[in-house]
């Protein structure tokens, strides 16, 4: 996962630079099950959502979802978990209600958050991952609507977060979420072991993975600009002089400022 938020608005290879964009694409030779992105559009303030085929990483279509201005983008590779095969269903990220949402990491079994949620909720999943059902729990417990915008503060989405991290004590619970109050991310990566059974059964070579793949799989880090730029990434990159976010704390990201609040764990 990948994202940035901007003082002004920016295409993805201008906010974060070519080299940067072009190292995340690699990683789609590991994480082939699909791509996706997600803005917050800067003349109408609401976030749109694309997503493609993993094959599609490096193409036309994917570099000319990237190229848009935002002031504030998401965009994901996609590893598919068992169970939930690459479809658009269950490509990410997810977009209901205006809000889009990504997440890393394997909630199983899956039924243990369906069962959190309401009936009604229940019928408006369309895939079959865990991820989504993760965010429907979170959107479901968030809950607050004022003037027909929901607010996304850190504190609330915090709630949603350590619900599920109740039901799942081990899992990777890192995930990104963008509205139109802007971005915010879950840092809890858990102890679950990078899932290396995983990569071999798909015929990868353990010795020529990318970095970021072994004990540090899916640690969240976050840089800033010479442009001012605030860009936060998943392991898998050069991040060299990074600063590794704090673990159970869910944050409001601005380009100029992270904000966190710790999850009740």
């Amino acid at each position: 996962m990948l994202a940035f938020v901007a003082a002004q608005p920016a295409a993805t290879a201008d906010a974060i630079g070519d080299r940067l964009l072009t190292e995340f694409a690699a990683l789609a030779k590991v994480h082939s099950d699909g791509w996706g992105t997600a803005w917050l559009d800067p003349e109408s303030g609401a976030v749109t959502c694309v997503s493609g085929a993993g094959t599609e990483v490096g193409s036309r279509r994917w570099f000319e979802a990237l190229a848009g201005p935002a002031s504030a983008r998401m965009v994901y590779l996609r590893f598919a978990s068992r169970g939930s095969p690459a479809s658009s269903e269950n490509s990410q990220p997810f977009h209901r209600d205006g809000v889009a949402f990504q997440h890393n990491g394997l909630l199983a079994p899956r039924d243990r958050l369906v069962d959190l949620l309401h009936p009604l909720e229940r019928t408006r999943l369309l895939g079959t991952t865990d991820s989504e059902a993760y965010f429907a729990v979170v959107r479901d417990r968030v809950g607050a609507v004022r003037s027909g915008r929901t607010e996304w503060a850190a504190s609330s989405l915090a709630v949603g977060v350590a619900e599920v991290r109740a039901r799942f004590p081990v899992a990777c619970l890192n995930a990104m979420l963008l509205s139109e109050s802007g971005l915010r991310v879950v840092h809890s990566t858990g102890t679950a072991p990078a899932p290396l059974a995983a990569f071999v059964d798909r015929g990868a070579d353990l010795s020529s993975l990318p970095s970021g793949h072994g004990e540090d799989y899916n640690t969240l880090l976050s840089t800033t600009t010479d442009g001012g730029v605030r860009i936060v990434a998943t392991t898998g990159v050069d991040q060299i002089g990074w600063m590794r976010l704090p673990g159970d704390t869910v944050f409001e990201v601005a380009h100029d400022e992270i904000r966190g609040v710790a999850l009740d764990v």
